[in-house]
């Protein structure tokens, strides 16, 4: 951003240059059908219907980078002020996953997962952040397990259901001016999946998806803090918590 302005903060002469690069996450993941491992195509006990599963999914960060000139004729000249600004926008960190998926009968099966998010790396991005890292913001390695399990109960409907418990990463209580707010979650979900093989007009079988998930958020205090001048701290104290309700739906037609 390069403008110039008066002393009333009008400013004229702006010009204004935006870039963007795309964000790459690497992802490697690895399944074993241990019944195909150990007998091939043969009966093999215990073995029949069992699957495990193994992922890795590589940080991502989207920061915002902004560098401003700004001139006021007469009392800031050519080459005027400078502002830097590197920040981030948002972050996900490195996780690894494990999985294990039982096939009870052919029309039953349950998985249970074990998630290791490690958030305590964001810890370095921020200490760069030329925005928040007055916030100090403490930051640790959390592990989200999950069960589930799908029932078809018949060739047109599918009924599934789930699990999981979503510790917070977010140690601190206190970050000053950003005020970081995270709790502890239990989530609880439901589905169901109505398969149409001959659906009107369309030549494809139609597959309609529903889902209904339920989000409960721990209380947890949080003192709100700044580094302003003349401000007792903690100058608030709030309290994060509440219900989420999130449904969602999908179509979906195979060519």
């Amino acid at each position: 951003l390069i403008a110039s302005a008066n002393l009333a903060g009008e400013t004229q002469r702006e010009e204004l240059t935006v870039s963007a690069k795309p964000v790459i996450r690497p992802v490697l993941s690895m399944n074993l059908e241990w019944d195909k491992v150990f007998c091939g195509k043969e009966d093999c006990g215990i073995w029949t219907g069992l699957e495990t599963a193994f992922a890795f999914r590589g940080h991502t960060e989207a920061r915002t980078a902004v560098e401003s000139n700004l001139t006021i004729p007469g009392t800031v000249i050519d080459p005027g002020i400078t502002v830097l600004i590197d920040t981030i926008d948002s972050y996900q960190p490195d996780i690894f996953s494990a999985g294990l998926l039982y096939h009870f009968t052919d029309n039953f099966r349950a998985a249970v997962t074990v998630e290791q998010q490690n958030w305590s790396d964001l810890e370095d991005e921020l200490a760069r952040d030329t925005v928040k890292d007055q916030a100090f913001a403490e930051f640790k390695d959390i592990v989200v397990p999950r069960i589930g399990a799908e029932w078809t109960v018949n060739d047109h409907l599918i009924l599934s259901g789930g699990v999981a418990y979503q510790e917070s990463p977010l140690e601190s209580i206190r970050t000053p001016d950003v005020n970081y707010l995270d709790s502890d979650k239990l989530i609880v979900g439901v589905g169901s999946s109505l398969i149409i093989k001959n659906p009107p007009i369309l030549a494809y079988p139609l597959r309609l998806d529903f889902g209904y998930q339920f989000q409960k958020l721990e209380e947890r205090d949080f003192e709100l803090t700044t580094t302003r001048p003349g401000v007792t701290n903690p100058y608030e104290v709030v309290t994060a918590d509440g219900d989420v309700h999130v449904f969602s739906g999908a179509v979906t037609v195979k060519f």
